[in-house]
């Protein structure tokens, strides 16, 4: 269109005037035509300050910042006195070429022609300086330039508030009421964006109240900014209500909702107003592909990571690296550790996050070999590895009870990168050489460290000294426990099982009666398989699912087969005092078992099955299941509390060390 105006400027022979010729250029600068507009200014005859002006925006404003720093001292050469929208241009060019030292000589200039005194030229230093994080140079432009305007004060409470410089944004906030300057949407917007990232519910309420009264509550960005308040102080079901009241709505708001849910857990929640969004056709961000990921890791569900995986694919959106950092979490904790790895070796870019998610997802999965292999591969490549990443190569480490590598990674970290071992760290370690049985040596790291141990650490201990039936050491590791979370159910379980390792049942009717005395009862056993989008739950001894009889029938065909292959069942594994007998009984009746048979009776031939436990699966049912792989025959998926285990052909991915 501006093309065809032009032309017919030039029949009627305008073109060469300058009024009528920055009118064009501003055409073509909307247009992001600036070889055009260029050919335009050359045109004129009488070239003057507004066409100069007109020109060197065009540039600014379509990324020719070099080009128009050039206009910019010609202009000055022929004699022409730059003007405050001339200023806003030229700043707005320094900041695109990242250049201080020419931003700050440009900013003399308005110092000599008076003009940082403008709102404009303000504000355009403001950005220059913010925008190349000189925020001390920022501050000094703030405090000279006039302020009777709520633009200037808002833009610094938004940068402020962008940086993490929360109580700075809020102070500012302050000294703006006291000049009487009134807010408006964005500076409330950028107010409550402080409140959320210092997560102050009260001063969120007092901002929310402050809202109110001035009637900007219906605006969108505030009301976002409002639900992004409540989410992160812990009160998402006011985010809620400010939702399902709002009359305007964008992705942000439901971005913000849906990273609440799946931040507290409530994956479900999540999902479904991600399926919400979508059918309203808004569109989905990388936030909101990588929280509606992360919910789906949460709930380990692999059916819906894998549809949204698809949309990612026709948006484009497998190609960002933070999605893609989501699908390997994503995969890996649904079970499809090799899907995980497929995402890896087709990301575009990887940063820290992408590596450290494939070393922690192997290391989940107890192949600790390959954890390292990736870790190698990442000391080859740009990236650093940062004290997460040695978390992940300690895991793995422990995992696998590669003592050797462990100790030299430990090592290592100190020497080689600086990174100085925290508590994750410590308590991979006291796994590592508990889980291995040298639990002397796990109790002197304890006591060499250089922080008081934490709960995890001792935890890390106790559970060492089940598996090598350690009375007294475990004891110990206990009280530690109790002393810093007196209702910690655990630690009384893990107790109760040393005890019941030795026989030694008056200890374990004291500990269950101080449980029932404290009123701490013992997560049930409970395992789960998702068939076509529904969740299928078992406890032990489960008798409630309509399917019952089929699993009943299933299991004693599972029961008669392990047995033809050679199967004993291990019966201290039951921790109570009656028959034998009784106890066999009871194993085949273990959640976990429940779930496989119901699975193997759904799931067609050759799927690969995925159970999900909450506890650590006992060493009867590991046995079992190894020994049905190979009957069966299909690969068998189990997530407990620690890790994967894959079950193929008769034996463990963990090589029977868990």
């Amino acid at each position: 269109m501006a093309g065809a105006v032009h032309a017919c400027i030039c029949k009627l022979g305008h073109d060469t005037n300058a009024f009528v010729g920055t009118a064009l250029i501003d055409a073509y600068s909307v247009g992001g035509s600036v070889s055009c507009a260029k050919d335009v200014f050359g045109g004129i005859v009488f070239k003057d300050m507004v066409s100069w002006t007109g020109i060197i925006s065009c540039c600014a404003e379509n990324g020719c910042f070099e080009e128009a720093m050039g206009l910019f001292s010609q202009m000055r050469i022929v004699g022409f006195k730059p003007n405050n929208y001339t200023f806003v241009s030229v700043l707005k060019a320094c900041l695109g070429m990242g250049t201080i030292h020419l931003g700050r000589s440009v900013h003399g200039c308005t110092l000599k022609t008076h003009y940082e005194l403008d709102v404009h030229v303000g504000v355009g230093l403001l950005e220059l300086y913010s925008g190349l994080a000189d925020m001390e140079g920022a501050r000094r432009v703030f405090e000279e330039i006039p302020k009777k305007d709520v633009v200037p004060w808002s833009f610094m409470i938004g940068r402020y508030a962008q940086i993490s410089e929360s109580r700075k944004a809020v102070e500012l906030f302050c000294q703006m009421r006291r000049a009487f300057v009134l807010p408006n949407q964005f500076t409330f917007a950028s107010l409550l964006q402080a409140c959320a990232t210092m997560e102050s519910l009260q001063l969120g309420e007092q901002v929310h109240c402050n809202v109110l009264k001035v009637g900007l509550d219906s605006d969108v960005f505030v009301s976002n900014a409002l639900m992004d308040v409540y989410s992160k102080s812990g009160r998402i079901d006011i985010s809620v209500k400010i939702f399902e009241e709002s009359q305007a709505t964008n992705d942000v708001t439901y971005n913000t909702l849906i990273v609440g849910f799946a931040q507290i857990g409530e994956g479900q929640k999540a999902l479904n107003l991600f399926s919400n969004m979508l059918d309203h056709q808004l569109t989905a961000t990388e936030v909101t592909y990588s929280s509606a990921l992360r919910a789906c890791a949460g709930l380990a569900s692999l059916e819906p990571g894998n549809q949204i995986h698809s949309l990612t694919i026709k948006t484009t959106y497998d190609k960002n690296t933070v999605v893609g950092n989501s699908l390997i979490d994503m995969y890996a904790k649904c079970g499809a550790i090799k899907e995980a790895r497929l995402v890896f070796d087709r990301m575009h870019a990887r940063d820290e996050v992408s590596w450290n998610s494939m070393i922690s997802a192997y290391s989940m999965h107890g192949l600790g070999g390959e954890a390292l292999n990736i870790f190698e591969m990442m000391n080859a490549s740009k990236s650093r590895p940062n004290k997460l990443t040695f978390v992940g190569v300690l895991s793995a480490c422990s995992n696998s009870g590669l003592m050797d590598q462990g100790q030299r990674y430990f090592h290592s970290m100190v020497h080689d990168y600086g990174i100085e071992p925290c508590v994750e760290h410590y308590t991979c370690m006291v796994w590592l050489w508990g889980r291995l049985g040298y639990l002397d040596k796990a109790m002197k790291l304890i006591q060499e460290m250089p922080f008081e141990p934490s709960v995890m650490v001792w935890r890390a201990l106790l559970g060492a000294c089940v598996i090598h039936h350690n009375v007294e050491l475990g004891k110990l590791s206990a009280e530690r426990v109790l002393e810093m979370e007196p209702r910690d159910e655990a630690a009384y379980v893990l107790l109760s099982n040393i005890y019941a390792n030795e026989r030694r049942w008056e200890n374990v009717a004291a500990v269950r009666k101080k449980m029932k005395r404290r009123g701490i009862k013992k997560e049930p056993g409970l395992s789960w398989f998702e068939y076509q989008g529904t969740g299928h739950y078992f406890t032990v001894g489960d008798t409630s699912h309509p399917d019952m009889k089929l699993i009943s029938g299933m299991l004693e065909w599972l029961n008669m087969k392990a047995r033809k292959e050679g199967f004993v069942p291990n019966c201290s594994a039951i921790l109570l005092a009656v028959e034998d007998e009784e106890k066999e009984r009871l194993l085949w009746l273990h959640s976990e078992r429940l779930a496989l048979a119901f699975a193997l009776i759904k799931m067609p031939y050759g799927n690969p099955i995925r159970i999900m436990k909450n506890l650590r699966i006992c060493v009867d049912c590991h046995a079992a299941i190894k020994l049905i792989s190979k009957v069966v025959p299909r690969e068998i998926i189990i997530r407990d509390i620690n890790r994967f285990h894959h079950f193929h052909n008769g034996a463990c991915s963990c090589a029977d060390y868990w």
